[in-house]
């Protein structure tokens, strides 16, 4: 963060009797490399109506259906994406008028929705995912492989961390941990 909002925030924090603003200073740089992620995916997307967002619900849906596991409902999308359930609804919404999901009545519990994808949504996966990968391994190519390790497994702390924090929180993003709280950084959020 620049110096002079630094030392505002400094002078904040020291009258409330806390010392710096590294932690600050971390979550602005994680939220940052996120969003700037997603500018980076929607501009290769740019000509497509899927947003970096609704790729990685594909994305997961795809994994899911990989598994063996199928469909999936609204709420378990909800989880493994970190996204409010109305943020959810509405991607599906776009993605199901898109023609890339299709939402089922469930069978067990005809209240429920699930959700999967359909052949133009696999498509989409196929013809996107190698490219962002590519494009997101090419902006760590500076970093050596080391580098990337300990980004990694800091981050991951930093993430079990947060769920600590948070009381132990579900923020489980993988179906293997969904009766867990947080232990790993998300695979596909």
């Amino acid at each position: 963060m620049p110096p002079s909002v630094a030392r505002v925030l400094d002078s904040l924090l020291a009258k409330a009797g806390v010392a710096g603003t590294h932690g600050l200073e971390v979550l602005r740089l994680v939220r940052a490399v996120d969003q700037g992620c997603d500018r980076v995916l929607n501009t290769a997307m740019h000509e497509s109506a899927v947003t970096a967002p609704r790729w990685r619900i594909l994305l997961r849906l795809w994994v899911e259906e990989q598994l063996g596991r199928g469909a999936v409902s609204p709420t378990h999308l909800s989880r493994t994406q970190q996204l409010a359930k109305n943020t959810i609804s509405d991607h599906l919404r776009t993605l199901e008028e898109a023609g890339l999901i299709v939402r089922e009545l469930d069978r067990e519990d005809r209240r429920q929705f699930q959700i999967r994808l359909t052949d133009a949504g696999r498509t989409v996966v196929r013809e996107y995912t190698p490219e962002h990968a590519q494009r997101l391994n090419h902006l760590l190519a500076s970093f050596s492989a080391q580098e990337v390790a300990t980004l990694q497994a800091l981050l991951g702390r930093l993430h079990a961390a947060l769920c600590t924090e948070a009381g132990g929180a579900p923020c489980a993003t993988e179906p293997e941990q969904s009766a867990q709280p947080c232990e790993n950084s998300p695979l596909l959020t």
